[in-house]
């Protein structure tokens, strides 16, 4: 992931984030919802959990509302995404957040300085597609290793099945939904410029469970899909 494409775009519209995500994405706040209701059936109501690709911290936010004592650190490769992040954090649940990070998830340095080992969850919602796949199955192993024994990754992607068209039905959707952005010349500008430089790099659902198989997941399945998007959970064995 290029660290002038993605995480440039992010950095650039990080105050207009959440109006365009919950507005334009089909979904959106469902996946985020049933992140949070996986991770509360899986882990409890005192996960600590790495929200990995935090953006503005909307899946730790509906987290916490559902597992009170959850522990959170906050990773994005925009800084402006973990600033915001932290500021709506704090106001839903003061004292949650134990640490913040801002490093591109395609460096290999991300995983470092994460505070005290052994996550019980790492969380990652609309993220891991924007790495090539190389950089995919490294931050599969990473996550792996970040995890405690028994500890869950819990991921929101997009997805590509042979000869199908839902990503293009799911860009429809978008598309159409965008007029009902009040402002006009905003949707324009956020749409313009995840066209222009977010980048997706999308493989299948049974790719991916390969790949996380292969980094040490056990139980990896799929909790919930919705045309080209899927929540998708995987152990680290005990």
């Amino acid at each position: 992931m290029p660290e002038d494409s993605t995480i440039r775009c992010y950095d650039r519209h990080a105050a207009a984030y959440d109006l365009y995500q919950s507005t334009v994405v089909p979904e959106y706040e469902t996946a985020i919802e049933m992140t949070a209701m996986t991770l509360e059936h899986l882990l409890g109501k005192s996960p600590k959990v790495l929200d990995l690709g935090c953006g503005t911290g909307n899946a730790s936010a509906a987290i916490l509302k559902r597992s009170l004592g959850a522990k959170i650190f906050l990773l994005d490769g925009s800084a402006s995404m973990v600033e915001v992040a932290e500021k709506k954090i704090e106001a839903i649940s003061p004292g949650s957040v134990i640490g913040s990070k801002a490093c591109d998830l395609a460096a290999k340095c991300w995983d470092l300085d994460l505070g005290p080992s052994g996550y019980d969850a790492v969380v990652s919602t609309l993220v891991l597609e924007h790495l090539d796949f190389d950089s995919y199955k490294t931050a599969i192993e990473k996550c792996f290793n970040i995890l405690s024994p028994g500890g869950w990754l819990i991921a929101v992607e997009g997805y590509t099945e042979e000869e199908s068209d839902m990503i293009g039905w799911f860009e429809d959707i978008m598309s159409a939904k965008k007029a009902l952005i009040e402002d006009p010349d905003l949707c324009d500008f956020v749409s313009s410029l995840r066209s222009k430089e977010e980048v997706h790099y999308y493989t299948s659902k049974s790719q991916k469970a390969v790949w996380w198989r292969d980094a040490g997941f056990n139980r990896v399945h799929v909790v919930w899909q919705y045309l080209c998007i899927a929540l998708m959970a995987g152990q680290r064995p005990f």
